[in-house]
């Protein structure tokens, strides 16, 4: 039933016709509201962890055996996720959406927990002695994705032009000052 459900939830950010709701995507779930509400409170919490799941197959972290190459894969990951059709449906409708306190508790849920998963990039990086002890990876880690957003969603053209440029910048960077 979990995969059903945050399956019903991508959905219903797809195709952007309806508001996203317990009871919208319990509908395409075929599945009663009450059972939403019981294991994820709102359907905020629900999104979230439909995002968390799909960014986890759409944007894995890789393991090639240097930082550089890692960042580069992973941010290509991230700029073709953006501009696949179920990227930009969801750019669109979260950005449509109006901030509560839910949806910034998700959003704080959801970028906490993918930093979370892929500072661990940074993290063999400074054991490989490629980056600085103290090296501060949810920053390397926001400096690299701001741009592709960026690129995407306020200037409209491709987020994954320049990634290799943009990523031997970034480990200049924070090689000289961790």
């Amino acid at each position: 039933m979990r995969r059903t459900v945050l399956d019903a939830a991508l959905s219903c950010l797809d195709d952007g016709t309806s508001p996203v709701s317990i009871p919208a995507i319990a509908a395409r779930a075929e599945v009663a509201p009450s059972s939403l509400y019981r294991r994820w409170g709102t359907w905020q919490n629900l999104v979230a962890e439909a995002l968390l799941e799909e960014s986890r197959t759409m944007i894995p972290i890789p393991d090639t055996g240097n930082v550089r190459d890692d960042l580069v894969a992973f941010a290509r990951s991230l700029a073709r996720l953006l501009t696949s059709p179920r990227g930009t449906a969801l750019v669109r409708t979260l950005a449509a959406l109006e901030p509560t306190d839910d949806l910034a508790a998700a959003r704080t849920r959801f970028w906490d927990e993918r930093l979370g998963l892929a500072s661990v990039m940074v993290e063999r990086a400074v054991e490989r002695e490629e980056l600085p002890v103290g090296t501060d990876a949810r920053r390397l880690l926001e400096m690299l994705i701001a741009p592709l957003h960026l690129r995407h969603l306020l200037l409209g053209v491709d987020p994954g032009t320049g990634i290799i440029e943009q990523v031997e910048l970034l480990l200049d960077g924070f090689r000289r000052t961790p």
